[in-house]
């Protein structure tokens, strides 16, 4: 039976929505998310923050510098003017005296030149391809509030030495063999271990995989554990061979000097 009309003297409001703008809550629109995702999305930022850096922001960007020093270019254009006045100069002294005046200069400003870094040749100025490190970091975000507390740590300085690996002398420094395991590190170990992981429910993470074998929780530490291992004596064995090349420069000039 339909309700009746409201009678014409009633104060009462009829209507198919609320009435009251003051204290009706608009309903969220379609595509925004509710409090809980946003909450959710908020916790895996905050974990991912506490593992490092992100990956995909590529390495701290070097402080940018100058071709040459001031000190250098004020050598550099005292060289120039030197050189250039003892052609006007008939003494021979003052002649000879501007002309070593202006070698000098152009010479410590040259070294400038010479100390400045340079890129090296035939190194690869991108190890780790952008595309998957954004990919490690999203799921480096869903998986950081649910990791266990050992593998914090270790993820850490995983973290850590991925960002080392993508500096350019550091890429320069690493045999073949190591930039393949550092790149296979970022496209499937890594994501490979942390997957499998998350599939498990979470009641399932902190008992034996089956019997005689670790507990999920633990499977991951270990596995996170070796590749954290082989990175490590990836970047060290780069600094030993950068170490070497120093070492056997000095001892080719220690020879010139002795011939």
């Amino acid at each position: 039976m339909p309700a009746p009309p409201p009678e014409s003297s009633s104060r009462l409001a009829v209507g198919a929505q609320p009435v009251n703008r003051r204290t009706h809550r608009p309903l969220a629109a379609a595509g925004e998310d509710a409090p809980e995702t946003l909450q959710l999305r908020q916790q895996q930022l905050r974990a991912r923050h506490e593992l490092g850096r992100p990956l995909a922001a590529g390495p701290q960007p070097a402080r940018a510098r100058a071709p040459l020093p001031l000190a250098a270019r004020v050598q550099a254009g005292v060289g120039v003017v030197s050189l250039s006045g003892a052609l006007f100069v008939a003494q021979p002294l003052a002649m000879g005296v501007l002309v070593v005046v202006g070698a000098v200069s152009l010479t410590w400003a040259a070294r400038g030149l010479w100390r400045a870094p340079r890129p090296v040749p035939g190194v690869p100025a991108e190890l780790l391809p952008a595309a998957a490190l954004a990919s490690l970091d999203a799921l480096l975000v869903r998986a950081a509030p649910e990791l266990p507390e050992a593998a914090k740590p270790v993820l850490q300085r995983i973290n850590a030495a991925l960002a080392q690996a993508q500096q350019p002398e550091v890429i320069a420094a690493l045999s073949l063999q190591d930039r393949a395991f550092v790149l296979q590190t970022v496209v499937r170990y890594l994501p490979d271990s942390l997957e499998a992981f998350l599939r498990l429910p979470p009641s399932r993470r902190a008992v034996p995989l089956a019997d005689g074998q670790p507990s999920a929780d633990d499977a991951l530490v270990q596995q996170l554990g070796a590749v954290d291992e082989r990175l490590q004596r990836c970047l060290q064995a780069g600094h030993d061979e950068a170490a070497e090349a120093l070492l056997r420069q000095q001892r080719f000039l220690d020879a010139k000097a002795r011939e």
